[in-house]
């Protein structure tokens, strides 16, 4: 009969309410707790608990000064409160693990020996110094006295955890859930442990508790870090903005919500979040790399750049990743500073050799300084990279790096003539493959007759003269056809023909330039000189 009373009021005892501070302690969001804690705590002997757990929060970052003073705040309510007591002992454990393990020991005598919470207090005082398996005899202990007990599935869980046997761990915790279902911090337990071995029944189980208690903010925090973990960022700015601005957030879930932003392309939003975060946490490396990327994204080029010196004076090379060397090289760019931008370019690719787009942006700042067979090379790279991958937008690129490279050479040197020559009919090849690939696009002749018209530079030949043609066909049925290109294509034709002295063509076609641009004054002089 004794015993199941006793069982009854365990039962009991699990289904009492938590203050809000306490119940986001044990659900493990301690920041949270820390200020809730603070505003609930009083003078009260029964706050002695809370200054407990206040100790508790201060022990886990390793201020052991802080932790003693909330210890003796809890005992200066109540001088003989066994958890503030347990919890100087467990500050002592760490320089002298038997003076304090005695210390333990003692604290569960008299009434305190059936005391399943107190056991397991001070069964934690071991788990939290590291010392699981000593901690195993205090769940062993306390589950004597109320095997059906949800805080000791909980401890015993938490056990597990430390021991990286997630099975059992989720075994216990959903134990804990069984004896209890309003044991939040088991739901919210469950699905950390579960995060990186089934993400989705991390989800399932809190999406239960948030059906019992809709208002339990660390359940959308949870949400949100595993819906991060996923990849599902709109799930999970969704779970964030739940409680992002409440007392449940902290400078760490202020930079993992401007992540996800800035995964999402959601770069305004970003920028806001990190800002307002490094005002808390001005030397958070994280941030200082957002507000670089956040700001390139944004096209604010100069901040961006500002933003990047400040990341890279500020930060360790051990500290950088590719990307932040790809960003700066990026805005470097930008702010038209292409030789340094290559500086960071190369960096990227000593570390990350492998990323493809890394190489088409070099290729993209090599042709900006007019190093065309650098960015050749470095396109080539890219195709290479790519493989099956490669777009006609792809090859039309590298065609255009060859006809200017060929375009760039002049022919004053036997050497630099038969270099352009080759770069030339490494364009035509190249553009001849996008006319073949898109037959009703104008890009391959156009450019093919450009190729080949550099070839010919006295037209004596005409060998540009086919690919203009095709290339006006298409030209002149597009209604958006663009003035220049127009221009471009009868001019060739016009001078062709005139070479050929067959004026009447060649009037032709410098009558079409006039009716497109009337004011066209070589058009204009060269009907003079036929006439």
């Amino acid at each position: 009969m004794l015993l199941l009373l006793a069982g009854l009021l365990f039962r009991v005892s699990a289904q009492t309410i938590d203050s809000e501070g306490v119940a986001y302690y044990k659900a493990g969001f301690p920041n949270a707790a820390k200020t809730l804690l603070l505003s609930e705590v009083g003078t009260s002997p029964s706050d002695a608990r809370g200054y407990y757990y206040l100790g508790n929060i201060y022990f886990s970052e390793n201020k052991a000064d802080s932790a003693s003073y909330y210890y003796k705040k809890g005992l200066a309510l109540d001088a003989e409160n066994p958890y503030c007591r347990i919890g100087l002992a467990q500050l002592l454990l760490k320089d002298d693990p038997k003076q304090g393990a005695e210390q333990i020991d003692a604290m569960l005598k008299g009434k305190n020996k059936k005391n399943p919470d107190i056991i397991i207090a001070a069964g934690r005082a071991f788990l939290d110094n590291n010392m699981p398996e000593k901690a195993l005899e205090y769940k062993e202990l306390a589950e004597k006295i109320a095997g059906k007990y949800a805080p000791l599935h909980v401890f015993a869980g938490d056990i597990a955890f430390v021991k990286s046997n997630m099975g059992n761990a989720c075994s216990e915790y959903e134990q804990a859930i069984y004896f209890d279902p309003d044991c939040k911090e088991a739901y919210i337990k469950y699905a950390e442990a579960y995060m990186n071995v089934n993400p989705r029944l991390s989800v399932e189980m809190l999406f239960k508790l948030k059906s019992l208690h809709p208002d339990f903010l660390p359940v959308e925090k949870e949400l949100a870090i595993v819906y991060y973990s996923l990849g599902e960022y709109r799930e999970a700015i969704d779970a964030y903005e739940q409680f992002i601005h409440s007392n449940c957030a902290s400078v760490d879930d202020f930079t993992k919500y401007s992540m996800v932003l800035f995964l999402a392309k959601d770069y305004g939003k970003s920028l806001d979040l990190v800002n307002k975060a490094l005002e808390r946490d001005p030397d958070n490396v994280i941030l200082k790399r957002l507000a670089m990327y956040d700001n390139y994204e944004l096209k604010e080029y100069s901040k961006g750049l500002q933003a990047a010196q400040t990341f890279f004076d500020q930060s360790a090379d051990s500290e950088c990743v590719y990307l932040d060397h790809l960003y700066y090289g990026r805005l470097l760019s930008a702010n038209k500073q292409s030789d340094k931008a290559l500086e960071h370019y190369y960096k990227a690719l000593d570390m990350e050799s492998d990323k493809p787009e890394i190489w088409k942006e070099l290729s993209e700042v090599h042709e900006k300084m007019s190093n065309y067979n650098e960015a050749i090379h470095a396109f080539n790279t890219y195709l290479k990279a790519i493989g099956k991958d490669a777009e006609v937008a792809d090859l039309f690129f590298l065609g255009r790096l060859y006809y200017y490279e060929g375009s760039a050479l002049t022919d004053s040197l036997p050497e630099n003539l038969a270099k352009k020559k080759t770069a030339l009919a490494s364009a035509d090849s190249i553009f001849s493959i996008v006319e073949e690939k898109v037959p009703d696009n104008y890009l391959g002749y156009f450019w093919r007759a450009r190729a080949n018209s550099l070839l010919d530079p006295e037209t004596t030949v005409g060998l540009a003269k086919p690919y203009y043609e095709s290339a006006l066909a298409i030209l002149e049925d597009k209604p958006d056809a663009g003035k220049s290109l127009l221009v471009e294509c009868n001019s060739y034709l016009g001078y062709y023909y005139f070479v050929k002295n067959e004026f009447t063509e060649s009037k032709v076609y410098w009558n079409k330039i006039l009716e497109i641009d009337p004011s066209n004054d070589t058009a204009r002089k060269a009907l003079e000189g036929i006439q």
